[in-house]
């Protein structure tokens, strides 16, 4: 599915600038975001019909520096109450807190620590999210969006400057998508993340936008054979029992980005993240790993910089001219059940990818 993607003028999300016409729309997030009439997202729309929004913005972005803004749309009670009452299908009623909506923005460096760093890949690389278009640094799905500033907005340890966007609701009724399509979210990231690099200092010569269309990342791979490979990657092979329940979420699968995360849903209300796969060269999404691995060669008969582990394994070879990284992780569960073992099925895997990519080889033959 293609969803037309166009930037507004301004690298906003309305036609006018903080402190011109009209006067009386409110702007959001050091002035990147304004609230409109038109074509944008729930929580931006002049029209509040029973609700009221406020926001809340730090200090601008600085180089190396933290900076966060939200905007928040609260559902206002017919009679000020913090709560309501409504009927309960069982008998009797229940006590229901104001429906809540947030969308919470961020201009940060990476997390230094590895721990923290892989955790925040988990995020912002999932497979539910689809990459910008003309080769941009950037993921943007309806509940969450990445942006990765350019190398001149890197801290002094060399970790890149991200622009995030997520979105959150207490409503069981509602998920977090109601950030808006794709589509308005890319938008809303391309007007921070110009923000962002110039108050900064770190703004590139021509802002950043898109004029391609932008692809949603909506395929999934229900898993219920034993011994099947996830992700629709050859060499991604796990040795599953009958009763295991796992889904693959396929996302990317291009020349410069392929993602794949997979969900233990043996607890069908607490899923959890089993395993990620990535391989991307786009350098400022390739430097997101930045200082995960050694820069040294994992082992004899391996192809590149890296280290590879039970768990985990990163390898940065180059592949037709550019930097490649390589990417997988796994949780315990999937780790033992990795066929023949989980070095092996990173090797595998990245072989395999590789291959896609009319590259070399990058790891041993056995």
């Amino acid at each position: 599915m293609l969803l037309g993607l166009g930037v507004l003028a301004g690298a906003g999300l309305g036609t006018w600038a903080t402190g011109t016409w009209p006067f009386d729309k409110a702007s959001y997030c050091w002035g990147a975001w304004q609230e409109s009439d038109g074509d944008v997202p729930d929580f931006l729309d002049s029209d509040l019909d029973g609700y009221e929004r406020t926001g809340k913005q730090s200090a601008a972005p600085r180089k190396g520096g933290r900076a966060t803004c939200s905007v928040t749309l609260k559902e206002k009670s017919a009679a000020g109450d913090s709560s309501t009452q409504t009927g309960n299908p069982y008998g009797g009623s229940v006590q229901e807190t104001d429906h809540q909506e947030r969308v919470t923005a961020e201009v940060a460096p990476v997390p230094r620590g590895a721990t923290d760093r892989r955790a925040w890949l988990r995020d912002f690389l999932d497979a539910e999210s689809a990459p910008l278009p003309d080769g941009l640094p950037g993921l943007v799905g309806n509940r969450r969006a990445v942006f990765v500033l350019p190398e001149k907005c890197d801290t002094s340890d060399g970790r890149p400057t991200v622009v995030t966007v997520e979105g959150s609701s207490n409503s069981p009724l509602r998920s977090a998508a109601f950030v808006g399509s794709e589509t308005q979210v890319a938008e809303l990231l391309l007007s921070l993340a110009n923000k962002a690099a110039g108050q900064a200092g770190c703004a590139p010569g021509e802002p950043f936008e898109v004029t391609s269309p932008l692809a949603a990342a909506d395929a999934d791979d229900d898993l219920s054979a034993q011994g099947r490979e996830l992700c629709r990657i050859p060499g991604f092979r796990f040795d599953l029992d009958k009763n295991d329940r796992y889904k693959a979420r396929i996302g990317a699968v291009r020349d410069d980005l392929q993602t794949c995360s997979v969900i233990d849903e043996t607890d069908v209300r607490n899923p959890t993240s089993a395993a990620l796969f990535v391989m991307v060269s786009r350098p400022r999404l390739a430097a997101l790993f930045t200082g995960l691995a050694p820069d040294a060669s994992p082992g004899k008969g391996w192809r590149g910089k890296g280290k590879v582990g039970d768990e985990r394994g990163l390898l940065t070879v180059t592949c037709d001219g550019r930097p490649t990284v390589f990417y997988m992780e796994l949780d315990g569960l999937l780790s033992a059940a990795a066929d023949p073992g989980p070095r092996r099925v990173f090797a595998a895997t990245a072989d395999s990818v590789a291959d896609r990519l009319g590259c070399a080889p990058v790891a041993p033959a056995s």
